[in-house]
């Protein structure tokens, strides 16, 4: 059997692509690329048992879950996509930076976001582009201490 027509090529729903999907990867050909990206240095520091939570990944499990948190890791570059995912659309990417040495406390920083410059509610905003991804942090637990916006 292969995926829906909304996925950007067939792909074979076999043993490999169900294990692949249980891996929380993030494979770009199964998601609709943002239209319009922005891309926003953050510099926030994030504690060790957040950057657990944001590599173990979150694949929805019912229809109640919007979205999924995917992890792309390019030769230690770790990189957060969320992504809308009934439709498959990403809307933010968090782009971590490990811990340096000078960094007591955190075990990474976000040191920049992307986001969908063409979703109604945020377009270039990119203090709301951070809030909402805060919000969004909750689906994989994470608290992002240091975070505008939280408590």
């Amino acid at each position: 059997m292969t995926s829906d027509s909304n996925a950007h090529s067939d792909v074979e729903e076999d043993e490999e692509f169900w294990d692949r999907w249980r891996s929380n990867i993030y494979e770009p050909k199964l998601v609709k690329p943002m239209k319009k990206p922005l891309t926003a240095p953050w510099d926030l520091a994030v504690s060790d048992s957040d950057v657990e939570k944001l590599k173990a990944g979150f694949r929805p499990r019912n229809f109640d879950d919007k979205y999924a948190w995917l992890i792309e890791d390019d030769n230690g570059n770790i990189s957060i996509h969320v992504i809308r995912y009934f439709i498959k659309e990403e809307e933010y990417i968090l782009h971590l930076a490990p811990k340096s040495s000078n960094d007591n406390g955190a075990s990474a920083k976000i040191h920049s976001i992307t986001w969908e410059g063409e979703m109604v509610d945020i377009q270039d905003d990119v203090e709301k582009a951070k809030e909402r991804v805060v919000l969004l942090a909750r689906i994989p637990n994470c608290d992002f201490e240091n975070a505008p916006g939280t408590v």
